[in-house]
């Protein structure tokens, strides 16, 4: 249940998201379409994160994960994995049915926490190789190739406030000023739709208005 009626009160529980490959598919090329000024290194990020997570939990926050509740959603509720996997292939603006139907195949076959972090690292055209070989491709299909990724990776889920803000018995759940930055909210929406946790939470907002 979400109560928050103070911003200067003691922290007791906050939402956090582990840096994860998604850092590591930032290219020079597209730091600037996903808004970021410089490449990290995966293996600091982790190891500063993992630090500031420690202290808040010594200084007595819950520390709860964007990607262990997101998990936790379709572990609970296996029936809306496929309307997930569509929803984020729609929002990540595969259109073409060719590469749209594969995706979807693609993304059902893995376990409901790597399909979380495959939606949040990206998903590069090589990935569907074997896919692709008995596939026709359309000039949409070519043009996209050239692009490497499929679906961006999604690096500024780090900045969890950014999503969603809580006040008082609901929340904000925020459309992202960024195109880049939209799909980043369908975690939200899926957590405070059908988690047992906050599922029923009352929405001042909404990432459609």
């Amino acid at each position: 249940m979400i109560n928050v009626k103070s911003e200067i009160k003691p922290l007791k529980k906050v939402l956090l998201h582990r840096p994860g490959n998604e850092l590591l598919n930032l290219t020079p090329d597209s730091l600037e379409r996903l808004l970021f000024d410089d490449i990290p290194y995966l293996k600091i990020a982790q190891e500063e994160h993992d630090e500031f997570a420690r202290i808040l939990r010594m200084n007595g926050v819950e520390v709860v994960y964007l990607e262990d509740l997101m998990t936790e959603v379709l572990d609970i509720n296996p029936d809306i994995k496929e309307k997930f996997v569509r929803q984020f292939v729609y929002e990540a603006g595969i259109k073409t049915p060719k590469y749209k139907n594969a995706v979807i195949e693609f993304l059902m076959e893995f376990n409901n926490r790597d399909l979380v972090l495959k939606t949040m690292e990206g998903i590069r055209v090589s990935e569907l190789a074997a896919m692709e070989r008995d596939m026709e491709h359309s000039l949409v299909d070519l043009v996209i190739e050239d692009s490497k990724f499929l679906a961006d990776p999604m690096p500024n889920l780090v900045f969890t406030r950014d999503n969603f803000a809580s006040i008082g018995n609901g929340i904000s759940l925020n459309k992202m000023y960024s195109v880049t930055r939209n799909r980043e909210t369908i975690y939200a929406e899926y957590i405070f739709e059908y988690h047992p946790d906050y599922k029923g939470t009352i929405k001042y907002y909404d990432r459609y208005n």
